[in-house]
């Protein structure tokens, strides 16, 4: 019980110095706003499926109040997907914006299964892997096509040949 609580005070930390080193000052508005789009997504998401018994969290802050993981969900993925869309280049690649999702949705997922395999922080039910993965792939890809949608992102846009979207 005792390292399940230096991991989220671990995330914790991570979660608070990560957004303010690794996002620039000038994106802190942008990073907020994709913080807290993430948050209402995953809200929208993790209540059905703790409720129907595809995750559980034995260890929690709130076990009175909610079974929901609050500082997996409403701080740490969050705060890494900030970090993300933040940093992510507008104009790259159809190639380099797929790996540099794909390592993203991997290297958050590795994290969660480590999370489920050696502390009691997450239990997979009827949960694999695999069905993490692509859950926390439609989480940040749902997610950023929010916050594209928000900030008018011209660059996700048809454009025609005088520079005006479609």
């Amino acid at each position: 019980m005792l390292i399940e609580r230096m991991i989220l005070v671990a995330m914790w930390l991570f979660g608070i110095v990560g957004f303010i080193l690794f996002i620039p000052r000038k994106d802190w508005r942008r990073g907020l706003f994709a913080f807290l789009m993430f948050q209402a997504i995953i809200w929208l998401c993790d209540m059905p499926s703790f409720q129907f018994g595809l995750l559980s969290a034995p260890v929690r802050e709130f076990p009175k109040a909610t079974d929901l993981p609050v500082t997996i969900d409403y701080l740490f993925y969050p705060a890494l997907f900030s970090i993300f869309y933040v940093n992510k280049k507008v104009r790259a690649s159809l190639w380099y914006s797929f790996a540099y999702y794909f390592i993203w949705i991997t290297a958050t997922t590795l994290f969660d299964s480590m999370l489920e395999k050696y502390t009691g922080l997450l239990e997979y039910k009827l949960l694999t892997w695999y069905g993490m993965w692509i859950y926390i792939g439609f989480l940040f890809y749902t997610s950023e096509i929010c916050c594209n949608w928000f900030y008018k992102d011209k660059s996700h846009y048809k454009q025609n040949e005088r520079g005006e979207t479609s």
